[in-house]
């Protein structure tokens, strides 16, 4: 939710730096999030052992529970005004040139570097770097207001979070702190009616994506300026992946729990209702799709075939499906 706030291209920005920023830094000021595990629940070796933590938080049980170094109770905005008004004739201030600040600058510039150089790769058929490189820079060439963007499932949300830069605030809407699959279309809805003629671009897992996929009708009754993106592998982290043992014993015939049909086709869906939809495996069909759902403004789902075995499962458990 905070990403934007300073846009992801800012020069002082540490985003792409972030393991150096949490685990050297001597005190964190964290406004309105919580300590959990996106934060690695504030605790080493991930964070310094001696790190002072000042959470601002609307809630007060938030902050007893983790208690920090200082905790102040209040409204994000309102508390950080009086930290303003009271550091005015002091600012605090370490400058481009402090040494810390050079090192986080030149470590987020390494990492840029070495996944530019990945994303420079046309890979076909797709892995996830290739569409979502594609799906980045149509973005961007949209210039502001920039549209808002939703996301959600498991590998699809996770490099776009790395990939995707945001550059205005409030313009990110992900499945958040418990990956709450089947948010998506909702958000989508939510956001168009809240901005009125802003586009709203939907970056979506298949398996994310399915948890929801019949709103599109809500899309097309509406009218609303709503482009879903679904990455389709074939299933959750990918398609069929069973074991060598699995595809000779009694149920060689099954497919695994975490697969779906191959090669659905989630682009006809919202045709039925009356939106528009594409099928695209090459850089040149999935630009010309954008291109077109951009400029239009109206319900589209563009349905993205991913290579099945470019995904990574999240915490190695697939022996346990």
């Amino acid at each position: 939710m905070g990403k934007g706030l300073l846009p992801d291209t800012h020069e002082l920005a540490a985003t792409a730096a972030r393991s150096l920023a949490i685990g050297k830094c001597d005190v964190s000021l964290v406004v309105g999030a919580r300590l959990n595990w996106l934060l690695h629940f504030g605790e080493p070796p991930k964070w310094s052992k001696d790190v002072k933590f000042i959470l601002v938080d609307i809630s007060k049980e938030e902050i007893e529970l983790r208690k920090p170094f200082l905790g102040l109770v209040g409204d994000g905005k309102r508390v950080l005004e009086m930290i303003n008004k009271v550091i005015k004739d002091d600012p605090f201030c370490l400058g481009k040139s402090h040494p810390w600040v050079e090192a986080i600058s030149k470590k987020a510039k390494e990492n840029v570097s070495r996944m530019e150089a990945q994303l420079a790769k046309d890979v076909v058929p797709f892995n996830f770097l290739t569409p979502m490189r594609i799906i980045r820079d149509a973005i961007l060439g949209l210039g502001s207001p920039a549209p808002i963007l939703v996301s959600e499932g498991a590998n699809t949300m996770d490099v776009g979070r790395s990939v995707l830069i945001q550059t205005e605030p409030r313009t990110r809407l992900d499945a958040g702190t418990w990956g709450t699959m089947g948010v998506g279309l909702g958000y989508c809805i939510a956001a168009a009616v809240a901005s009125p003629g802003r586009l709203v671009v939907a970056v979506e897992g298949d398996s994310g994506f399915g948890f929801s996929a019949m709103e599109v009708e809500t899309l097309v009754r509406y009218e609303l300026p709503v482009v879903v993106i679904v990455f389709n592998n074939g299933g959750v982290y990918g398609g069929d992946r069973r074991n060598p043992e699995e595809l000779t014993g009694p149920y060689k015939d099954d497919p695994a729990p975490t697969s779906f049909v191959p090669g659905v086709a989630y682009h006809v869906l919202i045709e039925a209702f009356g939106g528009k939809g594409y099928l695209v495996g090459t850089p040149d069909e999935l630009k010309y799709a954008l291109a077109e759902c951009f400029s239009a403004k109206k319900p589209a789902v563009i349905n993205v075939t991913i290579d099945p075995y470019a995904g990574a499962e999240s915490g190695r458990m697939q022996h346990k499906n």
